[in-house]
């Protein structure tokens, strides 16, 4: 048995297919929907849409595969993604990669196996769609076609169902490791690489549906003297309590994160550019009218917050990274705190003329 290579962009890929949520999300109708036409077409036993994760091919849509996933090694999606055309195989008892394979050798019995690569929005092979049957069989042109014409259509929904899931949505389905790794545990909101992740997803997002973004980094003013003043318990109740009242300010689709200290990270989709400055003060006020403490004898403390602000048009994922966007609204951030307090600032992407 001869074990399929690995890509040479696998820890890329890996991270890409993860971003996506897919692994962990429910099964898809519409996914469903096309291994159901692929069945009827080809008329063949197994119809599978599976996904290449770690050391497993998951199965993400299946019809008669016995198990949902597969080790990866024995898998024939695996040679799918190591290249950008089909993947055929008549009869595998007579392919001396596959004649000992357990798959082969053993239940579903693989004989015949066609299968096209999935590519993702941002470029990885993620998986493949193949038909399998336990009697060898030809492929024609004509098959073959089709069966990439029904990949397109998988490619199409993973792109659409999986970039337009609202945050509350990917935080729910979260499996517990990958919660610990994007969620900061003070204030329950995104951390720094659960920002990085959306605000690359988002890219992708506006992309796809031709949509600008407005991204936004905030810090609390002056937030070493409130430590001075008032204890580390009290600064980090004010850190909680804005996180909070950003968050029930927000659009469903929008995103906050906590990045470090009291620096925190905003992203906007589908706000104009014209908005993005307006959009800045509003965070202002949001922590001005809702974030009040008072002192031990009973005065206000007045929380406020400076904002930098940068904007995304649909093609600013072909000219920069997350990391890079953030780095713009930060540079926009440490002008508006040279300025005073509470101050917006807003920096545009230096996007190449076309």
């Amino acid at each position: 048995m001869k074990s399929a290579q690995r890509p040479d962009n696998e820890y890329a890929r890996q991270k890409s297919l993860e971003s996506m949520g897919i692994l962990t999300s429910k099964a898809d109708p519409e996914l469903d929907r096309i291994t159901r036409v692929a069945q009827r077409i080809f008329g063949s036993e197994i119809v599978a849409i599976s996904l290449l994760d770690n050391d497993r091919q998951f199965f993400k849509s299946n019809i008669n595969q016995p198990t949902t996933e597969t080790p990866r090694d024995i898998s024939f999606c695996g040679h799918v993604i190591n290249d950008d055309v089909p993947f055929i195989v008549e009869d595998a008892t007579s392919d001396q990669r596959f004649t000992d394979n357990p798959l082969v050798t053993g239940v579903p019995h693989v004989r015949a196996y066609a299968g096209v690569p999935l590519t993702n929005p941002d470029g990885f092979k993620i998986g493949a769609l193949c038909v399998v049957d336990s009697v060898a069989r030809t492929f024609s042109a004509e098959d073959i076609q089709i069966l990439e014409d029904l990949g397109h259509w998988a490619e199409t929904t993973i792109a659409i169902r999986y970039g337009a899931r609202s945050p509350q949505q990917v935080l729910d389905d979260l499996e517990p490791a990958k919660h610990r790794m994007l969620i900061d545990p003070l204030t329950g909101i995104w951390n720094k690489t659960g920002i990085v992740e959306f605000l690359h997803r988002e890219l992708i997002n506006a992309r796809l549906q031709n949509t600008p973004l407005a991204i936004y980094r905030f810090e609390i003013d002056q937030f070493d003297k409130l430590e001075q003043n008032y204890g580390d318990e009290t600064a980090e109740n004010i850190i909680q309590a804005i996180s909070a009242a950003i968050t029930s300010s927000l659009r469903d689709r929008d995103v906050v994160g906590h990045i470090d200290g009291s620096d925190f990270a905003c992203l906007m989709p589908t706000v104009r550019e014209e908005q993005t400055s307006f959009l800045g003060f509003k965070l202002c006020d949001t922590v001005r009218e809702q974030c009040r403490f008072y002192d031990a004898d009973g005065n206000p403390t007045r929380i406020t917050i400076s904002v930098g602000a940068t904007w995304a048009p649909p093609v600013a994922k072909q000219h920069f990274t997350a990391n890079q966007i953030l780095g713009v609204a930060q540079e926009a951030l440490g002008s508006a705190k040279s300025q005073g307090i509470e101050n917006v600032v807003y920096k545009a992407l230096n996007i190449p003329a076309t």
